[in-house]
């Protein structure tokens, strides 16, 4: 897979995100468990991105939590 610029992973959705770190995982299998030095990059981009992704849903309360929906089921019963 060719080294892409950086400013393509700022723009990716979280779904391609996802997709194109599912696809060099299975390559670093049929790789014998090694990336070459542009697949390393990529991935850590890849990676970063997917992590700033899941912090902003956090930040913007966008993930479920058991705890908060079983008080609101807890206060809606009474």
């Amino acid at each position: 897979m060719p080294l892409q610029c950086p400013l393509i992973v700022i723009t990716m959705s979280t779904s391609n995100v996802l997709k194109e770190l599912t696809e060099f995982k299975k390559e670093y299998v049929n790789q014998y468990f090694q990336f070459t030095e542009g697949q390393r990059v990529r991935y850590a981009e890849l990676l970063n991105k997917r992590r700033e992704i899941v912090s902003n849903y956090y930040k913007n309360d966008l993930v479920f939590k058991a705890t908060a929906a079983s008080k609101l089921a807890k206060k809606e019963v009474n």
